[in-house]
């Protein structure tokens, strides 16, 4: 039983291309903000104050002390630009495997294709 589930567990190459996406995704979001804040700070206000407002929204919808509470803390202790950050990040992994599913469902039926080719079929 316990070679069962030793086997079943991913390995080693597994671990490392999923840590190595999750890394490289963060540095990207990272890099996504940097150029931003240099290139064009107005997406940075734009999406600060929108989250400022969702926040205040946010707020306001649950009940008195807990609103306030919440409010300050993702607004006042640091949470606004990890938020964005979270948010970016996200979205990256959302988009980058989105695009990797395509390009294996793609590449799986081009294979699948490719195969098909030298058959005959006998009927």
């Amino acid at each position: 039983m316990a070679q069962l589930r030793e086997r079943d567990r991913p390995g080693f190459r597994y671990h490392l291309k999923v840590h190595s996406f999750r890394t490289l995704t963060v540095i990207l979001a990272w890099a996504l903000v940097v150029a931003a804040f240099y290139q064009k700070p107005e997406l940075l206000t734009g999406a600060q104050r929108l989250m400022q407002r969702g926040i205040e929204a946010l707020g306001d919808g649950v009940p008195a002390p807990w609103g306030p509470r919440m409010e300050f803390v993702f607004r006042e202790i640091g949470g606004l630009i990890w938020l964005q950050i979270t948010l970016v990040v996200l979205a990256l992994r959302m988009t980058l495997s989105s695009i990797a599913a395509t390009w294996r469902f793609v590449s799986r039926r081009d294979r699948g294709r490719l195969s098909g080719r030298g058959r005959t079929s006998l009927s």
